[in-house]
This record gives C-alpha cells, structure tokens and sequence, in this order.
C-alpha cells in the first residue's frame, strides 16, 4: 500500500523523517529520478519501503509513470493535492506531518507573505527577519531577485528574461506574470527605491531593527495583491 506524507516542506533527513511521520520501520531514502528508473520492488530488496524525498508529487505524476498504487511507496504531498488520489483512495494510507510551528525561516516565507494580501505579518516572522542581519540580508537578495524578474517582464519576453538572469525558466516565471498583472510599474519602482534606501542605511550605519520593520511594512503595502 502507497503511503503520501502530507508536509509544509520537504523532509529530507532521515531524524526529521521519523520523528514527524511516526514510521519508525527502516525505510530506504530515494530520488524522484531513481523512482522513476524502477517502479517495481524486488522481493530480495534490503528495505520493503521506499520513500522519495526530494520532490512533492502530485496524483498526475504518478499516473503518467504508470505506477501502481499497492505497492510500499511513501511520497511526500502538498495536503491541497489530497483530493486528487479519491479514485485511489482504498491504496493509499494518508499520513500527516507531526511537525508543530516552524523552527527555522527562509528568504521565500516573508517573501510569499509579503506579496499575499491575504497573509499577516506576525510578530515571530517580523522579529525573526529584522534581528537577525545575516537572514535579513539574504531576504534583501531573494526579493530583490523576485522583483526585478517581475520588472524586466514588462519590456521582455520570459525566454529573454531566463536567459539574462541565468535561470530556467519555470515555476518563478509563472509567479512573476501573475505579480506583472497585479503589481504597478509605479509600486514597482517604489520597491526598488525602497530596497535602494535600506540597503543604503544598513551599509552607512549600524544593522537596526526598528529600520528594518518599517521597511518590510511598507514593502508589504506596495506588493500585496
């Protein structure tokens, strides 16, 4: 029986692996690629579960490769993919992450928040971003990345965007034409103004919280959609 492993992220070690799935049988970590070359389970095989752990699939995915769903798989699934297994529903175990809170923040999570109107600054977020300069900086660098894909779309093909910034071009370009459509070129250009001006305060003074909130607040202001 295919179980799928409902998570936030991607759980990618094995400590994390048992501690938020609760399977405490040895499992054997795979690729999506090493899926991919061998969907069959060999009956002298040292580990009787596989598990996939460097990739969200989705029910499509799967049924594009053929498998088939008695077999002892876990996958990893975004819990909004859920539904799309009901045809499936007597081969698969759903099994949902443990995990509590989050313990550790990347660029892209104020990033994400900051462009969803529907989302909220909340102080955990905001607290852990402006007083930690290293983790600020990195977000300065990832949103400056973000907006200028979304700026150099106005005048420019994707293809020739990609091939400017040496990126492929796939799911960040499709977050960037929605952005294109709901963000104007005047907040556009007050963002990077704005990102101008704090970059400039942080290099000609010392790293300062208080500076560093009014410009994600405002930020968030300009973007949102």
């Amino acid at each position: 029986m295919t179980k799928l492993l409902i998570t936030e992220s991607l759980i990618t070690n094995k400590q994390d692996f048992i501690k938020l799935s609760n399977i405490s049988e040895v499992v054997e970590f795979i690729t999506y690629d090493e899926f991919l070359n061998t969907t069959t389970l060999s009956l002298f095989d040292e580990y009787s579960k596989k598990f996939v752990f460097d990739k969200f699939v989705n029910f499509r995915d799967l049924s594009k490769s053929n498998y088939e769903f008695s077999l002892d798989y876990i996958f990893q699934i975004k819990k909004s993919s859920l539904s799309k297994f009901s045809d499936v529903s007597n081969d698969i175990e759903v099994i949902e992450s443990s995990k509590k809170g989050k313990d550790k923040f990347f660029p892209w999570d104020l990033s994400n928040i900051i462009f969803n109107q529907k989302k909220s600054l909340t102080g955990e977020i905001i607290f852990e971003f402006c007083q930690n300069e290293y983790l600020f900086q990195q977000f300065l660098s990832y949103l400056n990345k973000e907006l200028l894909r979304t700026n150099l779309l106005f005048d420019n093909e994707e293809d020739s965007v990609a091939l400017l910034l040496g990126e492929k071009s796939d799911f960040k370009y499709e977050l960037a034409k929605r952005r294109l459509n709901n963000i104007s070129r005047d907040n556009l250009n007050q963002s990077f103004h704005q990102l101008n001006k704090i970059e400039r305060l942080t290099n000609e003074s010392e790293f300062n919280h208080e500076n560093n909130k009014r410009f994600v607040v405002g930020i968030k202001k300009l973007l949102e959609f």
